[in-house]
């Protein structure tokens, strides 16, 4: 990129740093509702009228240069796998030395340079393995420690947070912890069928929708049949997207032998950002990672009346 685009995207960067310092600190609930950002959210949307931003969100960046490659490839989110360890969090999948990736730090600093370099980064989809490892009391290892992180490098510079939960850990102390104090930066994703999701947001909250995410998917397909098939995964995408009951679903995850269940996934289920890349290895620069991407941005082009790729001004909460 030129030096003047560098020069350009910092002063950007450095606007956008001052406008996010008054948001960053958490909110009691009570008061959510009337200080979000504006943004144009599902329900401001339904009737079609206009195109709506889309979310490419590379899988498992799980080191510094997934997430580098992502954002040369196009990607405009990571999904990232968060593992406490005894020393920290890691970027990390299995919770073994063999899948462990660079530490939460590391990555984080990686995608706030990105971000003040003008790059086109808009969230994180935090998907925690452990995040009740421990009783809470080190604060390396506790989910506020890792939500300090991501309070530090990433939402000052206008970088929004997703916290993703499984339904094991929803009643448990972390779950607590994150819903009760989002800012408005942050949001809750839980997965699973749009009923479910939605009782479990109804019971545990947050209770303010627009930040409320809901998604489904497989981590192998292995052909179309749990898309097509009667309350199957698209089917349960699609009741998500008309529920009005979460601000964003997503869909996961699109490899390179996906395109069927992609095209399904953004044409009929009407999902708000797909899970792609590769199915169980950290995201790098690779024919089928680019592979799995062209399936999304070619539904793009040719759908420009109804979705478009996201940018840093379409912030998704």
């Amino acid at each position: 990129m030129a030096p003047i685009r560098r020069v350009f995207g910092g002063i950007l960067a450095a606007a956008a740093f001052l406008n996010q310092l008054v948001h960053v600190q958490a909110q009691p609930n009570a008061e959510l509702s009337t200080s979000m950002d504006p943004i144009v959210t599902r329900d401001d949307s339904q009737d079609g009228s206009c195109p709506r931003p889309f979310y490419a969100i590379a899988h498992r960046c799980n080191m510094d240069y997934s997430i580098k490659d992502a954002i040369r490839n196009g990607a405009n989110a990571f999904e990232i796998d968060m593992t406490a360890w005894s020393t920290g969090w890691f970027a990390d999948h299995g919770g073994t030395l063999a899948t462990k990736g660079d530490d939460a730090e590391k990555i984080f600093r990686t995608i706030a340079d990105e971000r003040l370099a003008g790059r086109n980064v808009i969230f994180v989809w935090l998907d925690l393995k452990n995040p009740d490892w421990g009783d809470g009391s080190n604060p390396t290892t506790s989910i506020e420690g890792l939500r300090d992180l991501a309070r530090k490098f990433l939402e000052p510079i206008g970088v929004r947070v997703l916290y993703g939960f499984y339904s094991y850990q929803i009643d448990r102390r972390a779950y607590n912890v994150i819903s009760a104090g989002l800012n408005d930066n942050e949001a809750i994703n839980f997965d699973g069928n749009a009923e479910f999701v939605q009782q479990k947001f109804a019971a545990n909250g947050p209770p303010v929708v627009k930040q409320r995410v809901m998604s489904d998917g497989l981590t192998w397909w292995r052909g179309p049949d749990h898309c097509t098939a009667d309350g199957g995964i698209c089917m349960q995408l699609r009741k998500g997207a008309d529920s009005k009951s979460f601000n964003k679903v997503f869909g996961w995850t699109i490899t390179k032998d996906d395109a069927a269940q992609a095209i399904q996934m953004m044409s009929d289920s009407d999902v708000d950002g797909l899970i792609y890349g590769f199915a169980s290895t950290s995201y790098y620069d690779h024919e089928d990672s680019r592979e799995a991407l062209s399936f999304i941005t070619n539904w793009l082009d040719q759908n420009k009346d109804k979705r478009y790729l996201a940018t840093v001004n379409d912030p998704p909460w």
